[in-house]
């Protein structure tokens, strides 16, 4: 299994920074999504579930994307979702944002990657960290750059 948990503090009030983490604002953060369709409950709950269609390289994937956990406070919001990739990879993100002030939030991005099969578990181990950094990393400079674009 590969885990990582990665903050930073983005200039930006919490409920703008949070706005992105809805549906109708999925593309802003993940370009790569085609489809993004409700499935199941409603987007900002527990159990929600969503269909997601997503280019891995220049292949259309299609998943069920669930939401694990939904919290949205005044001073912290989080959602965790899951969805399984490819058959081989349970894959897990939490995005939680604390309100550092009006001005300033604090942006924590976990998640984790669990081979279901053995393929998938000698994938895992092979693969690069750096490269998984670097990953992590700019998908946080992606949300800090469209908080900066939002309101």
């Amino acid at each position: 299994m590969v885990k990582w948990k990665e903050e930073r503090v983005i200039p930006e009030n919490i409920e703008t920074v949070w706005r992105l983490f809805s549906d109708k604002n999925v593309k802003r953060l993940l370009p790569k999504v085609e489809e993004h369709i409700l499935l199941e409950n409603n987007e900002d709950e527990a159990g929600a579930k969503h269909g997601q269609s997503y280019y891995e390289g220049t292949q259309l994937q299609y998943y069920v994307v669930e939401t694990m956990a939904y919290e949205d406070l005044p001073e912290r919001k989080h959602r965790h979702i899951r969805f399984v990739m490819s058959q081989l990879f349970q894959v897990d993100y939490r995005y939680t944002l604390l309100k550092m002030s009006e001005t300033e939030t604090r942006f924590v991005y976990e998640g984790s990657q669990k081979g279901l099969t053995m393929t998938a578990k000698a994938m895992l181990l092979s693969g690069s960290k750096a490269k998984r950094l670097e990953t992590v990393r700019a998908f946080m400079d992606r949300v800090e750059s469209e908080a900066g674009k939002t309101e």
